[in-house]
């Protein structure tokens, strides 16, 4: 064979190799049969109230048995069509003095009321509850998940294993852990010793005396600037000093009391806000982050490491809602943010420290 075609042919099969694998995308550069947007498991988006939902809708084939109970003020069993019994009553009282610590070790049912549910102490709960207004438990409960189309209160010590979720306000006693997400479209409200991992709410509030109606309208509004500063070492923003711009610090930041940042702030190292210092946008650590007390916060509050949220502290406001999200979150009473509280590993309601 002529050498001269056996290199043209060697040079010929090599590029035909390396076009091969880049022709379904030149196929589809051209006629663009792909083009339609992939389809998202919903379960997957990270909307806390998609279990609540799913299981309202659920429940809509118990409605007629609720209706019928509530008027005779009796209650039904039976089963639901995935083979889940079920135990229906019209008085939401009368489970104060049915068996469920004997039912619920052999048999699980699902329980629906068509008024306030009132449930006895020390009972697992190992499936899910609905009420069609308010639920309210006893100490030491265990509960799978609960639906509850007014308030739910838990009793002290209680836990919550998946979900919970009330279109009144949500309100936990002291020692109660929620291991899932609780909502609320009103607001949720938690005592000192509780632990949690996600809450979404209008407001959350910790302890009896926060108040989410209070002093929220007293943020500054935000000043339009373009101004950047990156900082290398540590910075310190001085008591009083009102800081226009965005800052990036790559050392340890501290903001000094009544001090105001009109943007927002990221720091490399811990993050100090003094008391009643403000930010007006998002605040940002790499490591640790402090918040003291009276402080007011406007955007995000992202910590890779811990946040502790001193008392009287406020993150977002109503019309605002915002994020405070770190692996560990600490915070005392008087605190309110408005939005989402979600700690990725652990998240506890602590007395001042």
């Amino acid at each position: 064979m002529n050498p001269f075609f056996a290199v043209v042919g060697l040079i010929l099969l090599t590029s035909a190799l390396m076009v091969l694998p880049l022709v379904p995308a030149l196929v589809e550069l051209h006629s663009k049969s792909d083009a339609l947007p992939l389809s998202v498991i919903q379960q997957h988006t990270g909307e806390i109230r998609f279990f609540a939902d799913g299981f309202r809708s659920y429940m809509t084939g118990l409605q007629p048995a609720l209706q019928e109970c509530v008027r005779s003020g009796t209650h039904t069993t039976g089963t639901m069509p995935d083979g889940s019994e079920y135990l229906v009553l019209g008085r939401g009282e009368e489970a104060l003095f049915l068996p469920f610590r004997e039912r619920n070790e052999f048999n699980p049912v699902i329980i629906a009321s068509g008024s306030d549910l009132l449930l006895p102490s020390e009972i697992n709960f190992s499936k899910d509850i609905y009420s069609a207004g308010s639920v309210i438990g006893g100490t030491n409960n265990r509960y799978r998940a609960i639906l509850a189309e007014k308030d739910i209160r838990l009793g002290r010590e209680s836990s919550v294993m998946r979900w919970v979720h009330a279109v009144g306000e949500f309100s936990a006693n002291p020692g109660c852990r929620l291991y899932g997400r609780v909502s609320s479209d009103t607001g949720i409200r938690l005592s000192e010793e509780c632990s949690f991992l996600r809450l979404n709410a209008p407001y959350i509030a910790i302890g009896p005396d926060a108040d989410p109606a209070e002093n929220h309208a007293k943020i500054p509004g935000v000043e339009t600037t373009t101004k950047r500063l990156l900082h290398d070492g540590d910075f310190e923003i001085r008591a009083d000093e009102v800081f226009l711009g965005n800052l990036v610090v790559r050392g340890r930041l501290r903001i000094g009391a009544g001090a105001r940042v009109c943007g927002s702030v990221k720091s490399e190292k811990e993050l100090v806000l003094e008391p009643g210092a403000s930010v007006e946008g998002s605040l940002i650590s790499a490591s640790i982050m402090q918040i003291g007390p009276d402080c007011r916060i406007r955007g995000p509050v992202i910590a890779e490491r811990t946040v502790l949220l001193q008392e009287g502290t406020r993150c977002g406001t109503m019309p605002n809602p915002t994020t405070v999200s770190a692996p560990n979150i600490q915070v005392e009473p008087g605190v309110v943010v408005f939005g989402t509280l979600w700690a990725r590993d652990q998240g506890q309601t602590v007395a001042k420290l």
